[in-house]
């Protein structure tokens, strides 16, 4: 078969959009994680927002003109995260995977490279077999959970925290304090996610402060998406979490969305307390192990 491999251009994103929900939808009805359709049109603003900022990173594969598979990848100091890797279904199994890793990875060299990771459905055993062979080894699950917005507010009651909270809106006065807490954090920077954020998905920020001194920040959206949410200390992790959690609850009438790393042990005693259901499974990967999770919460598996 003929595959073309190319940088991707913005007349490729509706394609790109596409190509994302067929696999993915594919793959939660084989697994009956399917709900209802992934939406495509218009295509997910992210996609214009990453070919902006990384585009010689985003590729895509073609078969006589018609895209049919795609990958992403960025890098944050010397850490390289493999943010998208979609084929439609009736072109998986025939290489063009592997192949789209090798170009993605490529785009960054004569960049230093220390870890490389990504995240997956733990249930995909095709594609996590396919990144073992690139060398990135499943580290820790990590899992999508939801609650309903009345019980979470039952649950969460009043109770006061040592923890100020402050709502913030303007990304320039904040982006270097949110950088520094994620840096110190996780070990390296945010890049422009944060940016994303504010100005694509028009988040809330919430600063955490004690005593004067900030100690975290979370994300919160109107459709109860949480995430993601770092602190300096897992001493703060609970109270942040659960403050953000109240917020979340504050803006939205629906379901409450939050994504964690199992090894947050202060993340699974809090999402089993306020009633979390798990809604979707999922693997870490990478080629060192890294991060001291305790502090940190996920926004989605495409985004750190």
């Amino acid at each position: 078969m003929d595959i073309e491999y190319r940088l991707a251009k913005p007349a490729d994103l509706p394609a790109v959009a596409i190509t994302f929900a067929t696999a993915i939808d594919d793959l939660d009805k084989k697994h009956g994680f399917f709900t209802h359709p992934s939406s495509t049109s218009p295509p997910n603003p992210q996609y214009a927002f990453w070919l902006g900022k990384d585009p010689a990173s985003f590729w895509v594969a073609t078969h006589r003109g018609r895209v049919v598979g795609y990958t992403y990848s960025f890098l944050r100091g010397s850490f390289w995260f493999l943010a998208d890797l979609f084929i439609l279904p009736e072109y998986q199994g025939r290489g063009i995977g592997g192949d789209l890793i090798k170009r993605t990875l490529y785009s960054w060299k004569g960049h230093e490279i220390s870890n490389k990771a990504l995240i997956t459905p733990a249930f995909n055993r095709a594609s996590v077999s396919l990144y073992m062979r690139h060398g990135m080894l499943p580290r820790q699950p990590v899992y999508i959970a939801r609650a309903e917005r009345d019980k979470l507010v039952k649950t969460l009651g009043s109770r006061s925290s040592e923890l100020e909270v402050d709502e913030v809106s303007d990304y320039d006065r904040v982006s270097g304090t949110l950088a520094r807490l994620h840096t110190s954090a996780l070990g390296f920077p945010p890049g422009w996610h944060n940016e994303l954020f504010f100005q694509i998905q028009l988040a809330s920020c919430l600063l955490f402060r004690i005593r004067g001194r900030t100690v975290g920040y979370s994300f919160t959206r109107p459709n109860g998406r949480v995430g993601p949410l770092v602190v300096r200390s897992d001493t703060f992790f609970r109270p942040a979490f659960e403050l953000t959690l109240r917020v979340a609850a504050e803006k939205t009438k629906g379901e409450i969305t939050v994504f964690f790393p199992a090894t947050n042990a202060e993340a699974v005693r809090a999402t089993i307390e306020h009633g979390f259901s798990i809604a979707y499974p999922l693997l870490f990967l990478s080629s060192k192990p890294m991060g001291d999770w305790g502090n940190y919460l996920f926004y989605s598996p495409g985004l750190m």
